[in-house]
C-alpha cells in the first residue's frame, strides 16, 4: 500500500520518489509534512471555484470559498493519519460535517455522504460516522488557508479513518440512501479505511511511534 502514494516533502531517510517534486515555496512548506497525492492535483481558481450540495435534501444549493468562510468555523487540534505510513497533527480550522449539512436539510432517508473532487474521484461514507467523529470541512490549517497542495481550498478530514478516506479539492457533496465505490477502493484500498495499529511516522514530531489501537489516535 505504501507505494500507491507519493510523499514528496520531508522524506525519510533512503526514500525515494517516483514523482517529480514540486517547487517549495513559503506556503507549501508551512505544515512541514509531506505532500501525499494519487493522480496528481488541480490548481482552482478560489474566485471562481464553488461546492455543490445535492442528492437527498430538501434545500440543495451552491455555496462560494467567500460564502464557507461566512459561517462558523471551529479549530480542532487532532492527528491525520496516512496510509502510506505517517502522520500528522496541528490546528485544522473549519466546518464539522453537521454544521455545513444541516443547511440544506438531509431527508430521512439519507445515509452516505459522497463526496466529489475536482479531478473527479469520489469516496463515501456514512454520515452517522462522519457525525459521531466530528469531522471537519477544513478550510485553514495552521492559521493560513488550506494550500492547494493539501486538498485545498476545501478538505473532508475523517480522524478515525486513513486520510484518503476523506478527499481534498472537494467541488461536490451529494447525500445518499445507498453507498457507492470509492476512489481508492478501485486502487486496493479497504473500504473502510480503518486505521490499524502499527509503526507511522509523526511528521510534526520528526519520529516513528506506535498505533496500538484502532481508530483514531489521540495519545501523541
Amino acid at each position: 500500500m505504501t507505494g500507491m502514494f507519493h510523499s514528496l516533502y520531508n522524506q525519510l531517510p533512503g526514500a525515494t520518489a517516483s514523482s517529480p517534486v514540486l517547487d517549495p515555496t513559503a506556503e507549501s512548506l508551512l505544515l512541514d509534512w509531506p505532500v501525499s497525492y494519487l493522480d496528481g492535483f488541480k490548481e482552482i481558481d478560489t474566485e471562481r471555484w464553488r461546492l455543490e450540495l445535492t442528492g437527498l435534501v430538501a434545500r440543495p444549493m451552491e455555496l462560494s470559498l467567500k460564502d464557507l468562510m461566512s459561517f462558523t468555523r471551529i479549530q480542532q487540534n487532532r492527528r491525520l493519519v496516512f496510509a502510506d505510513g505517517w502522520s500528522f497533527r496541528t490546528q485544522w480550522e473549519g466546518l464539522v460535517v453537521s454544521e455545513l449539512l444541516h443547511r440544506v436539510s438531509p431527508k430521512p432517508e439519507a445515509q452516505y455522504l459522497i463526496q466529489t473532487n475536482a479531478s473527479g474521484h469520489v469516496e463515501c461514507m456514512p454520515l452517522k460516522d462522519l457525525y459521531a467523529q466530528r469531522a471537519l470541512f477544513c478550510l485553514r490549517v495552521a492559521g493560513r488557508p488550506l494550500p492547494m497542495q493539501y486538498g485545498g481550498p476545501l478538505r473532508l478530514l475523517v480522524f478515525d479513518r486513513y486520510a484518503h478516506k476523506g478527499l481534498g479539492q472537494i467541488v461536490k457533496l451529494e447525500l445518499s440512501e445507498f453507498p457507492v465505490p470509492g476512489h481508492y477502493e478501485s486502487k486496493g484500498y479497504q473500504p473502510a479505511a480503518a486505521i490499524e495499529p502499527g509503526s507511522y511516522y509523526a511528521a510534526d514530531l520528526k519520529m516513528i511511534k506506535t498505533i496500538s489501537t484502532p481508530g483514531e489516535v489521540t495519545a501523541w
